[in-house]
């Protein structure tokens, strides 16, 4: 079973996209903060895919797009090489163009349609894990 974590602070906003991948066959584990995935990187790490949001909690005036350094805390500190689709309603270029620098697999807008989202993540993880479906 293909294991994804996704990072977002609106869980209802995302549930039924959930349960589109796990009616799939995918094993989705949610996480809503930074201290969430801090907590619980081993468990991330192992993960297939990770699907994330730019804004989230604790935001602050020095880092308001924590996304960004959870990015950068798993391709720089972590080593994860694995696909990252960036769901969010960010549109900065400054924030766009360091998603891209940390090689995210794509970037989707929200709000998100629930085919484009299953085809952005069917796509990588077919691409990225082995090249067949799971």
């Amino acid at each position: 079973m293909t294991k994804i974590a996704w990072i977002e602070d609106d869980y209802e906003e995302i549930s039924s996209l959930v349960r589109l991948l796990e009616l799939d066959n995918f094993e989705v584990a949610r996480y809503r903060t930074r201290n969430d995935v801090e907590e619980k990187i081993g468990d991330i790490l192992t993960c297939d895919a990770i699907i994330l949001d730019v804004v989230l909690p604790p935001i602050t005036e020095d880092e308001p797009h924590q996304g960004v350094s959870i990015l950068k805390l798993l391709r720089q500190k972590y080593h994860y090489t694995n696909p990252v689709v960036v769901c969010s309603a960010v549109r900065t270029p400054g924030v766009i163009e360091s998603l891209q620098k940390l090689k995210v697999s794509a970037i989707l807008h929200k709000p998100l349609r629930p085919s484009v989202l299953y085809a952005e993540v069917k796509k990588f993880v077919q691409k990225d894990i082995g090249g067949e479906d799971k």
